[in-house]
């Protein structure tokens, strides 16, 4: 199994949770290969006092080999600059190029600044948004999941002012569509039970406090309905999450980003994962940001960059059954 790594951000902590993770971590059932400069790579490597040599990164118990990049980024922790965003945004070309010539079965992308790559000139929310431009025939879905909690989002980058105006009940319909598809392709769940969140306080209380529930999000799950899948809601966001019975449902779609992912990282403890579904490709990414606050330190954690390493197994995995 081949996994192409993107290096994000290499001033933000995107470094520091590839290298412990490789330093202290094997993975023999996988060859990894990261995107990157070399002349970048031989600094880290040196930072690290990590033996670089002959495009390859010699850990303990792995190798990992550089694809080259042109864009060099020299190497200052904790500093956001414009080489390193241009050196993520060529890593990302070249690792989505090589997903898509069959030279790496999954891609992993480490976290980036999307400011810092919106300055010089790229033209996306995020990464997801990026992949919807790289396959204009697919629609993809954000699902971040820690264990049994797998939260999928109807909406994603997008300011909160634009939320109602931007779901429909023909675009949440294919939202439940492709989330059924994934837990069945993805995660193996042959019957899967999904939930699905109301937008406003209350799920709307029959119309009191919004018309979106009855509007939008019930046509859509009743819709789902008729396609043979199990669906129910919408749940008031707030009671849902705080009892137990959540647990019941193998994917849970939020209308928004932080509705969703409030609860999924107080769940997950940094051991989160982004899956991007709904993709002819497996993407897979850590659930954390730059955090240039901890860039080079011994704070940072890299349990969430393993929990994603581990996730492309499975779903390489469960994919190959069908």
């Amino acid at each position: 199994m081949h996994v192409i790594v993107s290096c994000g951000d290499v001033n933000g902590i995107a470094t520091d949770i590839f290298f412990k993770t490789c330093l202290y971590h094997a993975f023999h059932d996988m060859q990894c290969s990261i995107a990157m400069n070399e002349s970048t790579a031989k600094e880290i490597c040196e930072a690290w006092n990590i033996t670089f040599e002959h495009s390859t990164i010699r850990f303990p118990e792995m190798s990992v080999t550089v694809i080259p990049c042109e864009k060099y980024a020299q190497y200052k922790p904790g500093k956001p600059a414009n080489d390193a965003s241009l050196l993520a945004i060529e890593s990302l070309e070249t690792s989505l190029k090589m997903v898509k010539n069959g030279e790496a079965d999954a891609l992993l992308t480490l976290p980036i600044s999307k400011s810092g790559l919106n300055e010089c000139g790229w033209k996306f929310s995020g990464q997801t948004d990026w992949l919807q431009h790289a396959f204009p025939k697919s629609q993809p879905i954000m699902i971040l999941f820690h264990e049994t909690m797998r939260i999928a989002l109807a909406t994603i980058h997008i300011p909160l002012n634009q939320v109602a105006n931007t779901i429909d009940s023909h675009k949440l319909s294919d939202v439940i569509q492709g989330v059924h598809q994934s837990m069945k392709l993805d995660f193996a769940i042959d019957q899967p039970r999904i939930a699905v969140l109301g937008l406003n306080p209350h799920a709307g209380e029959n119309g009191m406090l919004g018309i979106e529930e009855g509007d939008i999000i019930i046509p859509a799950i009743e819709q789902a309905k008729t396609q043979g899948i199990y669906c129910e809601g919408p749940f008031p966001a707030d009671g849902f999450f705080s009892r137990p019975s959540w647990r019941k449902y193998d994917a849970i779609i939020a209308q928004y980003h932080d509705q969703g992912l409030i609860p999924l990282k107080f769940q997950a403890k940094g051991h989160g994962v982004n899956f991007t579904a709904n993709l002819p490709i497996i993407r897979v990414s850590p659930d954390h940001g730059t955090a240039y606050d901890i860039s080079g330190t011994d704070r940072v954690e890299e349990h969430s960059m393993i929990a994603s390493l581990e996730a492309i197994r499975s779903i390489v995995k469960n994919r190959s059954r069908g």
